[in-house]
């Protein structure tokens, strides 16, 4: 029977112990050092997912400093002969095990992000002279928008499938379009793409071959400030991506010509979509999908004649999404004061409305409704019998829930 420290030596028990340790980086660190069987299967979970470029920054040889100084400029880099691979030694040592990386967070926009962001695209121009990345193995990215990518730089190596854009919406920033052409082009295997703040386009727009999108299945905007001239350059960016999964926030007043925007979403599986209610009933007019099965609807604010708005957004959905749709979340925020008989109303506005829904397919409906918590919840008896899960005994899953929150 081997001893304890035989059965450590086990690869597949060994990988399973410092998974459980991947947040605790002084255990990790810790036992790197303490024999040469645990250094480089600890180091590999220790150097996976940086969430900071700085530890990088002193792995940079010597003879490599002048690409951290702000009087070489870029295109001086490429005059430079790239340093022999002895001299990288240590720093690919460290960045061949690094499979995530954050360059930056959204809510920091201090000097050293930026300067930070600036080393890691200087820093790819120096490499790219031997057409070798510093990160070969990168598969996640979280890269600042701030300032016009160089020219000469590959922020976005070929092995990349994860990709998350900070904007800045500094005024020389680079429109989104052209960040999102240099991201497909020098990553062409991209599956998921997150865009948060706010971004700058184009005047005029664009559109771009599908085979550059051909393998993003999943986009996340639900972070991102969208104004009307960017949310129709990646209408039309997007609409004939193979995208199965959007996340989007939608804001109000988009004050847009929906009709200038091709169809778009054909391949649509999973949609998340918050916002005014009339961009969201606008934006899903547009909706190519046939087989989106799976609908997450969060309504920013209530409209002054709410259940008008309801009875018309659930034809909508019945037009648009019955042949295919499987399951329903509605929640119902901002909760509206001494409006127990509004909220009866919008309650079974929006449970009548489903019906067509529920015949069509529908499996699954989860309301969430909140509500003033300084007031007892009460509704009628037809409604409250309409709450009831044998109410819908088609549904394999009807869940009815009130949050309360106190309110001025």
């Amino acid at each position: 029977m081997p001893g304890p420290f035989e059965t450590l030596c086990i690869s597949e028990i060994l990988v399973v112990i410092l998974d459980g340790l991947q947040d605790d980086k002084k255990s990790l660190y810790h036992m790197s050092c303490c024999c040469r069987a645990f250094a480089d299967p600890a180091l590999d979970i220790l150097w996976r997912s940086m969430h900071s470029f700085v530890p990088f920054t002193s792995l940079i040889p010597q003879s490599a400093s002048f690409m951290t100084d702000a009087r070489t400029s870029d295109h001086d880099l490429l005059k430079y002969r790239c340093n022999s691979l002895d001299d990288w030694k240590t720093f690919d040592k460290y960045a061949t095990r690094v499979r995530s990386l954050r360059i930056g967070e959204y809510n920091n926009d201090s000097a050293d992000v930026i300067e930070n962001r600036n080393h890691y695209t200087r820093l790819t121009i120096l490499r790219s002279q031997n057409e070798f990345h510093p990160f070969p193995k990168l598969r996640s990215l979280a890269y600042v928008l701030s300032g016009p990518i160089a020219p000469e730089a590959k922020p976005f190596p070929p092995s990349l499938r994860s990709l998350t854009l900070i904007c800045r919406n500094t005024l020389d920033c680079d429109p989104i379009e052209l960040a999102l052409d240099r991201a497909v082009a020098e990553a062409p295997h991209l599956k998921e793409l997150h865009i948060v703040g706010l971004m700058r386009t184009r005047q005029a727009l664009h559109s771009t071959p599908q085979l550059q999108f051909g393998h993003i299945g999943s986009v996340d905007l639900s972070k991102a400030y969208i104004r009307a001239p960017e949310l129709a350059a990646l209408c039309t960016l997007f609409s004939q991506a193979p995208i199965s999964d959007l996340k989007i926030h939608l804001q109000d007043r988009l004050n847009m010509n929906w009709q200038a925007i091709p169809p778009m979403f054909p391949a649509l599986k999973q949609l998340d979509v918050r916002g005014s209610m009339f961009s969201v009933i606008l934006f899903l007019s547009r909706l190519a999908a046939t087989n989106l099965h799976t609908l997450v609807f969060q309504p920013d604010g209530q409209p002054s004649c709410v259940t008008t708005v309801y009875d018309y957004l659930m034809p909508i959905l019945v037009e648009r999404l019955g042949k295919s749709l499987k399951s329903f979340d509605l929640h119902v925020n901002e909760p509206r004061p001494h409006a127990r008989e509004s909220d009866s109303d919008l309650i079974k506005s929006i449970l009548q409305g489903i019906k067509p829904l529920v015949e069509a397919g529908l499996q699954s409906m989860r309301l969430f409704l909140q509500v003033d918590s300084t007031m007892s919840v009460q509704f009628p008896p037809e409604v409250q019998s309409m709450l009831e899960p044998c109410a819908w005994p088609s549904l394999k899953q009807f869940y009815f829930v009130t949050k309360g929150v106190a309110l001025d």
